[in-house]
């Protein structure tokens, strides 16, 4: 009964936003109807920034000397131009901040499809074990309803200005075969991502891209794609055990 809830929801929304857009990065702001996320989630969660220190995109440490993003936020830049702070759920207080040494982006990512849409960051240096937490890459597939955790800096509104505080939202994973139909005049939804949705209100919005979404303490996801900003569409993340091989065999 809520699957079909949400469909009709969904429904009505995409009739009224149908000329909307995919998830553009420009500009950044928070979690949509997200709270303050606990201190913890500062330990894990990558925080992508320019060189005048404006949060761009997120990400989440996965080594040592590595945060793994979404592919569409580094695709095309240039490493000296990219920060990488970690270890705040506040970007004015605390965190490392470090410097990119190279970019690794998946050698079949479709800009225009939204498809492989991952990429790995090497930082020039090493974190912290004192502050920084590495997560586990999870191999085991994400089913409709499970709960999951997303983190980030990213907008209350479309090209809103970006927080310096971190937010966190609970959700549950979307139906897939809902979502491909609610998202089918936008991209298509393939099995390599996932989707989630909980309520119109609540969601991801531009600057969340590439950030970390977690399920037991572990990496399921990266956000993608979507029609911002909780308006009532499902949004759109890479599902990490489909990369799970392809970004053990770059970090090791």
């Amino acid at each position: 009964m809520a699957t079909k809830v949400n469909f009709i929801v969904i429904t009505i929304y995409f009739v009224i936003y149908v000329g909307s857009s995919s998830f553009k990065v420009s500009g950044s702001s928070r979690v949509v109807g997200g709270y303050d996320a606990p201190y913890e989630f500062g330990r894990f969660h990558a925080s992508l920034q320019n060189v005048t220190g404006s949060h761009v995109c997120g990400g989440a440490v996965i080594s040592l000397s590595r945060a793994v993003t979404a592919a569409h936020c580094v695709v095309g830049a240039d490493p000296m131009y990219i920060k990488v702070v970690v270890g705040t759920t506040n970007l004015d207080i605390g965190g490392q901040e470090f410097d990119v040494k190279s970019i690794d982006i998946h050698e079949n990512y479709n800009y225009s499809l939204r498809t492989n849409d991952i990429a790995i960051v090497t930082i020039d240096g090493m974190f912290d074990t004192r502050t920084i937490n590495v997560l586990e890459v999870d191999d085991i597939s994400l089913t409709e309803d499970d709960p999951v955790i997303l983190t980030g800096f990213g907008a209350q509104t479309p090209n809103g200005e970006s927080s310096r505080v971190m937010y966190a939202l609970n959700l549950s994973v979307f139906s897939q075969e809902t979502c491909e139909y609610a998202m089918r005049y936008s991209r298509q939804v393939v099995d390599t991502m996932f989707c989630t949705f909980t309520q119109i209100g609540q969601g991801t919005c531009h600057g969340d891209s590439g950030g970390p979404l977690i399920k037991n303490n572990k990496l399921v996801g990266l956000v993608s794609w979507g029609i911002p900003c909780a308006v009532g569409f499902p949004d759109v993340h890479t599902r990490i055990s489909s990369f799970a091989d392809w970004i053990r065999s770059k970090i090791n």
